[in-house]
């Protein structure tokens, strides 16, 4: 029987909005003013490399980059503000717009988010690319992101860079700008956005902006916006001494008691905790300068990775984590 469930999407946070059904946008001022200048100038640069830690709104700029090349109507005080309910905004939101391509992480056998892109997937973006504008204005790709290549999907789209056609933009999100190919890297001019300042965070956040879960999300909208939509009360769960407990050894009690509070479906809400295992962990590792808690973090994005892609119970995904941790804890007694 088929579901009626939606398929799920690879390239967005857990329970959060996608970043192209957002149309607000806090800093990154200089980076938004590069890509509104160049789209009015007369020399549009055909690649963009936007890079900076994940959720920080990459992705959120390459939309609003999209809809304004796509020709939205333009309103509003920032360079790249379109009207929501223009017919070209709203076809974007829908994935509909025949002049857009979105290259991501596509679904296996088992509808479960593959943990690459493939080449047959990054090819796509080749044939895309082949084809006149459908309404004789450009034609934009997004590849979301740059990481998620793998190395034969990587040197399919270097045709691209090399050779791009005219009337045609492709911007590419990367997380760790270090990891990506040189060869895709000095063909595309590279816009760097970095986490924003607790006020700023304050304001994207609005009235809903809980100082524990900015400080956890370290300047990244996107990802207190997904901690907010999950559920996630920082002061009823203890979080702002979860870092502490976790290096004491007491991560069973952090990991689950998260889990059973957090909404969402069972994945999401493994992929959240583990999300902020993985940045507790990071912490820990740099105020410690160990090297048990640098193969701790190494361990539990391999093991984020396998949960993604693998139907591994999430109770079992939990007791590896906090296996994880629980040794790295041991090894400064």
């Amino acid at each position: 029987m088929k579901s009626d469930k939606p398929a799920p999407e690879t390239d967005k946070e857990p329970s959060a909005p996608h970043p192209r059904e957002t149309f607000s946008f806090v800093g990154h001022n200089v980076e938004e003013k590069a890509l509104a200048d160049a789209l009015a100038g007369e020399r549009m640069h055909h690649a963009w490399l936007l890079t900076g830690p994940k959720s920080v709104g990459k992705a959120t700029l390459a939309y609003r980059f999209a809809r304004a090349a796509l020709g939205a109507r333009r309103i509003g005080p920032r360079p790249l503000d379109v009207d929501p309910e223009d017919q070209i905004a709203r076809r974007i939101t829908a994935l509909s717009h025949p002049d857009l391509f979105v290259l991501r992480r596509g679904l296996n056998d088992r509808g479960k988010a593959r943990r690459e892109i493939t080449v047959d997937d990054a090819r796509e973006l080749g044939n895309f690319f082949s084809l006149a504008p459908s309404e004789g204005g450009m034609r934009v790709a997004i590849i979301d992101a740059v990481d998620d290549l793998n190395r034969n999907a990587a040197n399919a789209i270097l045709k691209t860079l090399e050779e791009p056609p005219a009337r045609s933009v492709l911007l590419l999100v990367c997380h760790a700008p270090g990891a990506a190919l040189a060869t895709i890297r000095s063909r595309c001019r590279r816009l760097a956005l970095r986490t924003l300042d607790d006020a700023a965070m304050r304001t994207a956040l609005g009235a809903k902006g809980d100082d524990t879960l900015i400080a956890l999300a370290k300047g990244r909208p996107g990802r207190s916006i997904a901690l907010q939509a999950q559920g996630v009360d920082a002061g009823a769960l203890g979080l702002a001494s979860a870092e502490a407990a976790i290096l004491h050894g007491q991560a069973g009690a952090v990991l689950n008691r998260l889990y059973d509070k957090l909404s969402g479906e069972p994945y999401e809400r493994l992929a959240g905790v583990l999300e902020l295992a993985s940045e507790w962990t990071r912490a820990t590792g740099a105020t410690q300068n160990s090297e048990a808690w640098a193969e701790a973090w190494s361990a539990l994005e391999t093991l984020r990775q396998e949960a993604e892609g693998l139907d591994m119970d999430p109770r079992h995904a939990l007791a590896r984590a906090v296996g994880v941790l629980d040794r790295a804890a041991a090894s400064r007694r």
